[in-house]
């Protein structure tokens, strides 16, 4: 049994961390999520805006508005795309001086547009360095922070499955299931289940645990999602005597 549980304990800290990476591919990205939320910008976000500008300044304040938004989005989409594009790179090519220039890049996005979506996942993308460096204090800082003040939707429940690993990695987990006891969202099922599934498995609570495991499957499966690593979790279950 212990063998078993080092095993899926060291795995986890892989495989919940390389987030956006291009090394974690079942679930959602970071990049993916952006284009969500841009999509969804593009649906609504100019007839929200139109109808609370043109309320409070008129039309000439709209168009001065619409055009400084525009720049605006434009800068941060470049710093995001750069911060992306090095995130992508191969593990073998991200030496210490790109890991230096992708935190700068993440800090800047926070720091510049901190009130946008942008900002957002510039901290997220803090937090993924902050806990691939096994500082999981900076990192539960970074997501504490996105909870507090995303409004419901994507970056929210991203960051409420993130820091429910990081609260693994701290053996917080009665912290960590308070988390995920709720799934928010079908897409965010099998991320949610899964962590849950990983600090019932530290508490020791194996059936509850392959339960969990199972769900998770089931809802990576529905979206699609590779699910050999929750099998593997699975199968790890059952040869330590969980059936």
């Amino acid at each position: 049994m212990a063998g078993t549980r080092n095993f899926l304990i060291t795995n986890n800290s892989q495989y919940s961390f390389f987030w956006g990476s291009g090394r974690m591919t079942e679930y959602r990205t970071d990049e993916e999520q952006a284009e969500l939320l841009k999509k969804w910008w593009a649906e609504n976000g100019k007839s929200l805006l139109a109808t609370i500008v043109i309320v409070a300044g008129g039309w000439f304040g709209w168009n001065s508005y619409q055009a400084n938004q525009q720049a605006t989005a434009e800068a941060a989409s470049m710093l995001y795309s750069q911060l992306v594009d090095k995130v992508a790179q191969p593990a073998a090519q991200q030496d210490e001086a790109a890991k230096t220039e992708m935190e700068a890049l993440a800090t800047q996005l926070k720091k510049d547009f901190g009130n946008t979506s942008y900002g957002q996942f510039g901290a997220l993308f803090l937090a993924r360095f902050a806990a691939d460096a096994g500082d999981f204090d900076s990192a539960a800082a970074e997501l504490n922070s996105i909870i507090a003040t995303a409004d419901e939707g994507p970056i929210k429940y991203t960051a409420q499955a993130r820091l429910a690993n990081v609260l693994i990695q701290q053996e917080k987990m009665d912290e960590a299931l308070a988390l995920v006891a709720t799934v928010p969202d079908a897409a965010y099922a099998a991320q949610f289940e899964e962590a849950k599934g990983d600090a019932l498995f530290r508490k020791g609570e194996l059936s509850e645990a392959r339960a969990a495991y199972v769900r998770a499957q089931e809802a990576a499966a529905n979206l699609g999602l590779n699910t050999q690593q929750l099998q593997r979790k699975i199968d790890n279950l059952a040869a330590s005597g969980d059936a």
